[in-house]
């Protein structure tokens, strides 16, 4: 007989196809904030902070990160096959959920908690261990927390809306650690400089995070009803893990989606990890212009949002994300080449324009990260279509795995091309004495500018191949209902 948790149902299937409440939508999202503020802190401060506050040489702090991405590398699509095919009462999702929220807080608060004492490899160790501590709990939390909004809805436009509500909490969570940090915390003499301030910045920014985890784990639980019912897999795991992986890596869109993303974070964790060197030293910016800018980017973001879910409703997601690759393309690779010319306006109006093109970035961003939220959904649905499985968790894998570049893979870039330029560390012990030579300063630009748009353009002639569009996805539901149907009965 077969098991009944594995019987499409006529009343789930029917609940995907009506709306969601804002209220529901609302709480939902809240638990991005465990996720934007972690990804905020690693991507904005930690380099900086291991760096220049802690002393740890430029290439061993993006070495300790990376490696932290390597471990991550096989947890995250190990947490995805697992949530995938597990059954609880509670669903296949909210038990990860809360299993992987309470050691995520508890990791970053250590993370930025270093000992004084700590140097060299020693220093090297307790950063490393720390950092995988954060991966694999926010892998837990994450992964399943993404791949329950992708089960929430079917429909083709609902779907841009739950990730525009997550997107929504990014903003807030991603504001809230930059004004903890810069404002709060290292706002104060010392500037990002002081160590003191590090400590209850990343405390206070781990409760933040678990507050929001917890209200959408429990708030959520009402949507139970709605979720596709699965059978947990009866093969050994390590048998379905590798089945699980094939199977993904054959579906074409998934493929363009995954190399896509994993250049563009990348790129972006070049660019986040030497905001702070770039800000203080290529553009020679005072600490209130630095925190503008900074604050600038979340801005952006809350302005995207709806801009986002106006032009999806007219356009396809594919032009949306191509418009906003060439945005950024041409952004990295031109700004920072304009200020070594010495073409772009000195005082005030550079810091006009470097705000304005912040929000503007960012703005440019939450269309992309939106768009490919919903489209990565789409090509989960697509799979099951070709394969018969239902893998949401292991496809938002491979988009957290990318994200996860951004402070992993980006930062060993960055480190490595902060020695290879000879960018000083440890510039704490320096204070106010520290000078870099001029030529040291362009090359930097270099690097967190057309370096940065390089990557951004390989990703554009990547993401070409993607082909998943909205009458592509209208026939791939139909085919769906059919099989339910006809399994239903």
């Amino acid at each position: 007989m077969a098991d009944s948790r594995a019987m499409p149902s006529a009343d789930s299937a029917y609940l995907r196809r009506t709306p969601l409440s804002l209220g529901f939508k609302a709480i939902y999202g809240a638990g991005t904030l465990a996720d934007s503020i972690v990804q905020t802190a690693l991507n904005l401060f930690l380099f900086f902070y291991l760096t220049a506050v802690c002393g740890l040489s430029n290439g061993l702090a993006g070495l300790s990160l990376f490696v932290a991405l390597a471990v991550d590398a096989v947890g995250d699509p190990l947490v995805g096959s697992l949530s995938d095919n597990s059954w609880t009462r509670w669903g296949r999702r909210h038990p990860f959920m809360l299993a992987g929220a309470f050691p995520l807080a508890a990791a970053l608060g250590l993370l930025f908690s270093v000992p004084a004492g700590l140097t060299g490899w020693r220093l090297f160790t307790y950063a490393t261990v720390c950092s995988i501590a954060v991966r694999v709990s926010h892998s837990v939390f994450l992964l399943p927390y993404t791949a329950l909004g992708a089960e929430l809805s079917d429909d083709y436009a609902e779907r841009t809306n739950i990730a525009a509500a997550r997107i929504l909490f990014t903003v807030v969570g991603t504001f809230a650690c930059v004004a903890l940090g810069m404002v709060v915390f290292m706002g104060g003499p010392g500037g990002l400089l002081r160590r003191a301030g590090y400590v209850p910045f990343a405390w206070f920014c781990a409760a933040i995070g678990l507050v929001g985890a917890l209200i959408a784990i429990f708030g959520t639980l009402s949507g139970l009803p709605r979720l596709h019912r699965v059978a947990p897999a009866r093969l050994p795991l390590a048998v379905q893990f590798v089945r699980d992986i094939a199977e993904l890596f054959r579906n074409r869109s998934f493929v363009v989606l995954f190399i896509t993303l994993l250049l563009l974070f990348t790129g972006q964790g070049v660019s986040a990890a030497l905001t702070l060197h770039a800000t203080k030293f290529f553009w020679n910016l005072p600490p209130t212009i630095i925190q503008a800018i900074t604050l600038a980017a979340p801005l952006g973001i809350l302005v995207g949002v709806p801009v986002s879910v106006l032009v999806s409703n007219r356009f396809e997601k594919r032009r949306v994300v191509l418009w906003a690759l060439l945005a950024l393309t041409a952004y990295y690779g031109v700004m920072p080449v304009l200020q070594i010319l010495h073409v772009l306006p000195t005082g005030v109006a550079l810091w006009a324009t470097l705000i304005v093109m912040t929000v503007g970035v960012g703005a440019v961003t939450a269309c992309a990260a939106i768009s490919f939220n919903s489209m990565m959904a789409d090509a989960a649905d697509e799979h099951e279509a070709k394969f018969g499985t239902r893998r949401e968790a292991l496809y938002f894998a491979g988009l957290n795995f990318a994200a996860k570049a951004a402070s992993g893979l980006g930062s060993l870039v960055a480190g490595l091309g902060l020695d290879a330029i000879g960018f000083p560390t440890n510039l704490a012990a320096h204070g106010a004495q520290i000078h870099i030579a001029g030529p040291v300063v362009r090359q930097l630009g270099l690097i967190v500018g057309p370096g940065v748009g390089s990557i951004f353009a390989v990703a554009i002639a990547v993401f070409a191949g993607y082909r998943l569009d909205r009458s592509a996805y209208a026939r791939i539901q139909r085919s769906l209902d059919e099989r339910r149907r006809a399994a239903a009965t």
